[in-house]
């Protein structure tokens, strides 16, 4: 089953690696990881993706709330919640293709952020069904360079 974990840590060095080396021990794959620091100058969000056994990910999820450095931490797998991921995808352009690139990337919300001799670059934050649909529908026009952030996510409603 695929869990999003969403947490806030300390701003400090070590974090990331002692809370990705917490999903290591339990040989628990980490698919994408994401932080950047929130509002709070000393406090960053982490948002980790990962596939693995409920078992597995309760163990860790228990095991991460008692460091030091973890602030709060939540297995969002069975809760209402927001997410987005950005992508970058520079894809190859000849003029007769230029217009189905174009239709795509409308179709999907898209945009164009820069464009070379031979290739497009486009943008696009959504879901990540969005973002796997629309690097489904390029792949048969030549990807020449891809970018994923991977998954962020907030709780949805009041709740913090």
């Amino acid at each position: 089953m695929k869990h999003t974990i969403s947490g806030t840590v300390r701003n400090r060095a070590g974090v990331l690696e002692r809370v990705a080396h917490a999903f290591s021990e339990f040989d628990v794959n980490i698919k994408s990881i994401a932080v950047s620091e929130t509002d709070l100058f000393d406090t960053s969000r982490m948002t980790i993706v990962v596939e693995g056994h409920d078992r597995e990910v309760q163990k860790i999820t228990r095991m991460l709330k008692k460091f030091k450095d973890v602030v709060k931490i939540d297995d969002l797998a069975r809760k209402d919640f927001v997410d987005r991921e950005l992508a970058l995808i520079k894809v190859s352009t000849q003029s007769e293709s230029i217009s189905q690139v174009s239709q795509i990337a409308e179709l999907f919300g898209a945009r164009a952020i820069a464009v070379g001799r031979s290739t497009i670059t486009l943008e696009l934050a959504g879901e990540t069904e969005k973002v796997d649909g629309l690097i489904t529908m390029l792949r048969p026009l030549g990807i020449r360079a891809l970018a994923r952030t991977g998954r962020v996510a907030l709780l949805r409603g009041d709740e913090v």
